[in-house]
């Protein structure tokens, strides 16, 4: 488990966001071309599957975003 850090409050943050970015962009669009090919799954079908997990991949980036410059501006 990520464990928070009290020096790098955007730790965890970072790190998922970090993985997401890995599997949106890198994993699951070779997994997609795969099915296409193996499987001949429909284009459309790969669309969809393809927005809908670039939509969820959204809030993990946001957060660490909005945590980034949230902590960026607070005062010390």
């Amino acid at each position: 488990m990520i464990r928070p850090d009290k020096d790098d409050p955007t730790k965890v943050r970072r790190t998922l966001a970090f993985w997401v970015v890995v599997y949106a962009l890198l994993i699951l669009p070779n997994l997609l071309i795969g099915y296409y090919i193996l499987f001949k799954v429909e284009i459309s079908l790969l669309k969809a599957v393809l927005t809908y997990i670039g939509t969820l991949a959204v809030g993990p980036i946001g957060a660490y975003l909005y945590a980034a410059h949230k902590n960026g501006n607070r005062k010390q």
